[in-house]
């Protein structure tokens, strides 16, 4: 299989090359922090996870252009301290990785225990990540962290309960994930809002609400 044979070791050369670079990039320019060092990893694992789980050809190809103008983007945005970049990188990578997780569960190890424990580190590294150059002390970006990882858990153990398809199983784990982490991260800036918390609240229970209503029941 080219994707395994070829395109996944060329994807781990890539990411290492990657890591080096911005490692001396940001020590050079005073922004570097563990967190910041392995941020690109999550959205080079997302973009991987997305491109096996699609079927080969057309969408696969597209898959990889896509990515590798994103990691363009991010690159470009690495001395930055963007919430739009911060917004996209985060939610497209924990898309791409809970899609992932839920996948290798589907296909190849029907585990409990491997959901949870994936979702975990996902949401914890994930959102201390993106927590990182919030104006806060460590201790409240580990604790807030550690917080959505059990609020993540909660929901993650109820969902394999679910009879539904891995990508639905995810598309609802992430819009979980997204309301969380989206309100506790203006609860950090000091920017939450009644208005913010039932506009999130409404939106994220609309996209739950509807994958419910199209999304066969096993």
């Amino acid at each position: 299989n080219f994707a395994f044979r070829i395109l996944f070791p060329a994807m781990l050369i890539y990411a290492a090359i990657l890591l080096f670079y911005n490692r001396r990039h940001l020590k050079q320019h005073g922004l570097y922090t563990f967190w910041a060092w392995i941020r690109p990893l999550f959205f080079i694992g997302a973009a991987m996870s997305i491109y096996f789980v699609l079927p080969a050809g057309f969408s696969r190809d597209l898959c990889l252009l896509i990515a590798a103008a994103l990691i363009f983007v991010f690159e470009l945005g690495l001395d930055l301290v963007s919430e739009q970049l911060n917004f996209l990188r985060t939610l497209l990578a924990y898309f791409g990785l809970t899609l992932g997780i839920f996948a290798v569960k589907f296909y190849f190890l029907p585990n409990t225990f491997f959901i949870l424990t994936g979702a975990a580190l996902l949401t914890f590294c994930l959102a201390r990540s993106s927590l990182d150059y919030v104006p806060v002390s460590d201790s409240q970006k580990n604790y807030f962290s550690g917080l959505l990882t059990i609020a993540i858990l909660e929901i993650a153990s109820v969902l394999n309960f679910l009879p539904f398809h891995f990508s639905a199983l995810a598309v609802i784990l992430f819009n979980a994930f997204y309301l969380i982490w989206i309100l506790v991260y203006y609860h950090l800036y000091n920017n939450l809002s009644a208005k913010k918390i039932y506009f999130h609240l409404i939106f994220s229970g609309l996209l739950v609400f509807l994958i419910f209503l199209s999304t066969p029941w096993k």
